[in-house]
């Protein structure tokens, strides 16, 4: 795994701007672990790879991330990323105690809006392996009451034991649990504000009518 470099500064930079300028913004609830940990995601949505990487970006936390080896052979560029495949386990580890953020979507695969489907043990061995928190994450990409979609984040911290099974069956009742109470209020909060209880991270742009209230709030022929 190389070093970071130039081209994976300009490639983290543009998939960042990426996220600025097509959502309108990325909201957290949770806290982050201090130093290296494993973000154990559902995969729901295109964008769930670009959201991590620009959360965790705005946290100043460098990161890794697990992608299947025949994506990564298709888009070997990411690995200046930091992105390693399924047939690399042993680069995760080495990069977690270099002290690397691992991002995993256990699901292994993109799936529908839903509850997550079954998780692969990956993410719990390598939190096991390097003795590094793991964070049962649940992500919402949704358009909602403007022209752009939001980002829901929700963390939670999931207890590591020494049996891998063990652990992936608390992270996927975590995740199932935190999914569901996401969606839930998803379904009953007023589509234009931000949902109770998260906070933005990362600021998106603004839609038009939001754009067009701050113009006529100056403008001369506002009333």
């Amino acid at each position: 795994m190389s070093e970071p470099s130039l081209l994976g500064s300009l490639l983290r930079a543009g998939f960042d701007r990426m996220v600025r300028r097509d959502l309108r913004g990325v909201y957290l609830r949770g806290g982050l672990p201090a130093g290296p940990f494993v973000w154990a995601a559902n995969h729901h949505s295109w964008w769930d790879p670009f959201v991590a990487s620009a959360v965790l970006h705005r946290a100043g936390r460098p990161v890794c991330l697990l992608m299947l080896q025949e994506n990564l052979d298709r888009y070997r560029f990411v690995r200046r990323l930091g992105v390693f495949g399924t047939a690399e386990l042993a680069t995760g580890l080495r990069l977690l105690k270099r002290g690397r953020t691992l991002v995993v979507f256990p699901e292994g695969e993109l799936r529908p809006a839903a509850p997550p489907g079954p998780l692969s043990p990956g993410a719990a061995w390598y939190a096991a392996r390097t003795g590094t928190p793991l964070l049962a994450v649940a992500v919402r990409v949704v358009l909602r009451g403007q022209d752009r979609p939001e980002a829901y984040v929700s963390c939670t911290e999931v207890p590591v034991k020494a049996d891998v099974d063990h652990t992936t069956e608390l992270l996927t009742e975590v995740l199932a649990e935190d999914l569901a109470n996401l969606d839930g209020q998803l379904a009953v909060a007023d589509p234009r504000t931000p949902l109770a209880g998260f906070r933005r991270v990362v600021a998106g742009r603004s839609s038009w009518d939001e754009r067009i209230d701050r113009a006529r709030a100056v403008l001369p022929w506002r009333s």
